[in-house]
């Protein structure tokens, strides 16, 4: 078995990975070669294709993220990179007091959410995953495990957002990001304020017990985690984490990232709207959701949240700037979903 160039004791990984992998699974393998920046991944070279094969610590969890994958293959989720079967047909095997499991490396270029195609392809495959893992729920360990669920509490936020201000305000020599965080405190409190009577007044608790309402999350939609191949088709490489909740909070994730991407294109978010509801409709009640986590002033909690308790040193020059920036993208993201969903549901430009 032949290896691309590296050191002595990655070589000898290599070789003890192959040597297992070919007793494992079905393959002519012809080299094995770490993935740069990955400390649990390897690419394995066979004269059937070219492969991943993933090594993991956490073999329970693993061992459910993985049945929640062949789960997706099975109802034709052929988005996702397809996961190999060992020799014995299990979907992992040991392999030095780690769990190992295979799949296809997937080719193509990274998507561009900046790309029309690829957002509305980005849409169209949310909005599969969200539909064809309705059933999936029972496969998980604890849905209502903190790991499991997929967001922070917007009402901590608010509450950390009101504990900045007091350290802000009181601080003896108050720093610019203080004066700044200061003056944009009464704006950012009232949006948050106004997300959480809407969520208050809202069905919210009834929605996440409906099954047609929630499913397995991506989480980030970013349009580099993906990939397109020649055909622009969009594909999955890897589900790293089992995220349950409402399908609209990634829904409103991506619409968010696109906003970012597309200089706060209504006319691109709206497109990527449509493709997704052509495939899993949307109710009213989710669309106002994703209004209110929209404007939601997540953005100003975790550059400040990164200021006042975070590794950020106050004396950074560029810590005022940054939380500047943020305020400006959350005018422009007020703006935003306003013109996309705002003036449908009859909210006033708060703008």
């Amino acid at each position: 078995m032949q290896h691309l160039p590296a050191e002595e004791s990655v070589k000898e990984q290599a070789d003890a990975i192959g040597t297992e992998a070919v007793s494992c699974y079905d393959l002519n393998i012809t080299a094995v070669q770490p993935v740069a920046g990955e400390t649990d991944c390897w690419t394995v070279f066979a004269q059937e294709g070219v492969f991943r094969l993933y090594l993991k610590e956490q073999m329970e969890y693993t061992l459910t993220l993985l049945q929640v994958w062949e789960y997706l293959q099975a109802q034709g989720f052929s988005r996702l990179a397809a996961l190999q079967m060992t020799r014995d047909g299990d979907i992992a095997v040991n392999m030095n007091d780690k769990l190992a499991f295979l799949i296809e490396a997937l080719e193509g270029r990274p998507g561009e959410l900046a790309l029309q195609s690829d957002s509305v392809e980005l849409g169209r495959c949310l909005a599969e995953l969200h539909v064809l893992s309705q059933g999936i729920q029972p496969l998980l360990v604890d849905p209502s495990d903190p790991s499991v669920l997929a967001e922070p509490s917007l009402a901590r936020q608010r509450e950390d957002l009101e504990l900045f201000y007091t350290m802000a305000r009181h601080r003896l020599y108050p720093t610019g990001f203080d004066r700044l965080f200061v003056d944009l405190y009464e704006a950012a409190a009232r949006l948050a304020d106004q997300t959480l009577e809407w969520l208050a007044e809202s069905p919210f608790d009834q929605l996440e017990e409906e099954p047609c309402w929630t499913g397995l999350l991506l989480g980030s939609c970013r349009g580099r985690s993906f990939k397109v191949d020649d055909e622009g088709t969009l594909r999955v490489p890897c589900i790293r984490a089992i995220k349950w909740g409402l399908c609209v909070r990634d829904l409103a994730g991506l619409l968010d990232d696109l906003g970012v991407y597309t200089n706060w294109s209504p006319a691109a978010a709206s497109r990527v709207l449509d493709a997704y509801s052509c495939v899993r409709h949307l109710h009213p009640e989710e669309k106002e959701l994703m209004y209110w986590l929209g404007i939601f002033p997540t953005g100003i909690w975790e550059i400040s949240c990164d200021y006042y308790k975070g590794r950020r040193r106050q004396e950074d020059p560029g810590a005022a700037e940054a939380l500047r920036q943020e305020w400006q993208k959350t005018v422009n993201r007020m703006q935003y979903w306003h013109l996309l969903l705002g003036d449908e549901l009859g909210y006033e430009n708060r703008c």
